[in-house]
């Protein structure tokens, strides 16, 4: 597992405001060296605020070297051609990218990914914040600390290997389900989870009956067949196979030469009480004008399921 996980603090609430960077190298699963600087932001504010969160003033950096001299000198090489890693990676991330914009420093080529994303498909926690993680994970640290942060991302990643058996970063990041981020020269690409797509509704052509010998005397046999509404008893797919299977064909639309609405137990209470979906309303014109529909319950589509003839 070779790696690099990093992490910034700010003078203020300006994201190039870099006031400290620490990183730690990993390279076969292994510590392979740190780095922690603290640096003069270009514009040496400092925010009671951000203070107040890592401790670090403007006296303690009066002395230090900016951002472009390190960026040149030691950074870049850190960092280029590297799979990185931080915690809240869209912060980190858009911190290297400002700091790099105000120097008019061009962007490395490297991937990364985030370990809260990571944190949130390994552990069941309320909040995925740094110190959050890292006490479940039972590893202390010293929190707002730029190395000791980069030191438990690094952490963080390196359990979530273990939890998913990974063998390597390309095959952690496809069990998390994440995808990495990019940057490059004159642009980036942000890290994401992947949503899971839902499924299509299986068209009612794709179903096909498990059996030619059907039993003519079936209410569903050579019937047409409309499903609306959840379904409580069984899935939606399970029910209309049982259609086909009885002889029966499946229609997405209430028409003419609809014979059955099956009605979802929860949609058949409202309907009981007035409240009607666009297709019963639409069955209930076809019925007004003669057309011989059955509007029926859940349990009435269960109840026919075992009938052997029409009643």
């Amino acid at each position: 597992m070779n790696f690099v996980a990093l992490d910034f603090e700010t003078a203020n609430s300006s994201r190039g405001s870099v006031c400290s960077i620490g990183m730690v190298e990993y390279e076969q699963g292994f510590i392979k060296r740190e780095y922690y600087r603290l640096v003069k932001p270009k514009k040496n504010y400092f925010a009671p605020i951000n203070i107040r969160v890592h401790g670090i003033t403007k006296g303690d950096v009066e002395d230090a070297e900016e951002f472009d001299v390190l960026w040149e000198r030691e950074i870049r090489s850190w960092l280029e051609g590297k799979f990185v890693v931080a915690h809240n990676a869209q912060f980190d991330m858009g911190v290297l990218r400002a700091v790099l914009d105000q120097y008019n420093l061009s962007y490395p080529m490297l991937a990364y990914n985030c370990t809260v994303n990571i944190s949130k498909k390994t552990c069941q926690l309320p909040k995925y914040k740094l110190n959050i993680v890292s006490s479940y994970l039972g590893f202390t640290f010293s929190h707002h600390h730029a190395l000791e942060d980069a030191k438990a991302s690094a952490h963080i990643l390196m359990s979530a290997k273990e939890e998913l058996g990974a063998t390597d970063t390309k095959d952690l990041v496809d069990k998390t389900g994440t995808t990495n981020g990019m940057m490059f020269d004159g642009g980036y690409e942000p890290a994401r989870v992947n949503k899971k797509k839902r499924a299509k509704k299986a068209h009612p052509s794709s179903y096909v009956a498990a059996t030619n010998q059907f039993d003519p005397s079936h209410p569903f046999y050579n019937a047409a067949v409309v499903f609306t509404g959840k379904l409580k008893e069984m899935k939606r797919d399970e029910a209309s196979q049982k259609v086909v299977d009885f002889g029966g064909t499946l229609h997405t639309t209430i028409e003419s030469n609809t014979n059955f609405v099956v009605v979802g137990e929860q949609t058949f209470e409202g309907y009981k009480n007035g409240k009607k979906t666009s297709k019963l309303e639409r069955a209930e014109t076809l019925l007004s004008q003669g057309y011989p529909i059955e509007i029926i319950s859940e349990s009435d589509f269960h109840q026919y399921l075992t009938s052997s003839s029409n009643k």
